[in-house]
């Protein structure tokens, strides 16, 4: 995975917990679904510096990069894409953790890590 890919996963849930904090259901999760967006890209070995032309919904990204996840993790990403139009920042927040948790047990190799995250 490359590096800016967690960066801008990092950079973007900064912003899910200040709009948290603010109340801002919209801004936060915006910002989760991104965070999460950016590193299911990274996972799947996306280049960040190209246009990447997939679309696809974040469901459909976490099925394609995380091929075993839990049905939990995927009710995750459901939540995250419908939260969109139905912001509900806490839930939000712990839908991107959930996902974040699981992608940080898979056997990545060393440049992958996101441990410390």
């Amino acid at each position: 995975m490359h590096f800016k890919w967690l960066e801008r996963h990092v950079r973007h849930f900064q912003e899910a917990l200040r709009g948290l904090e603010r109340g801002d259901g919209y801004w936060t999760c915006y910002n989760a679904y991104i965070s999460v967006r950016a590193l299911l890209m990274g996972v799947l070995g996306f280049d960040p510096y190209k246009d990447v032309t997939t679309v696809a919904t974040l469901t459909a990204l976490v099925k394609k990069a995380l091929p075993n996840a839990p049905g939990d993790v995927i009710d995750c990403a459901k939540c995250l894409e419908k939260r969109l139009s139905e912001p509900l920042g806490d839930r939000c927040v712990k839908c991107a953790d959930k996902i974040v948790e699981y992608i940080k047990t898979l056997p990545l190799s060393p440049a992958t890590k996101i441990a410390d995250l």
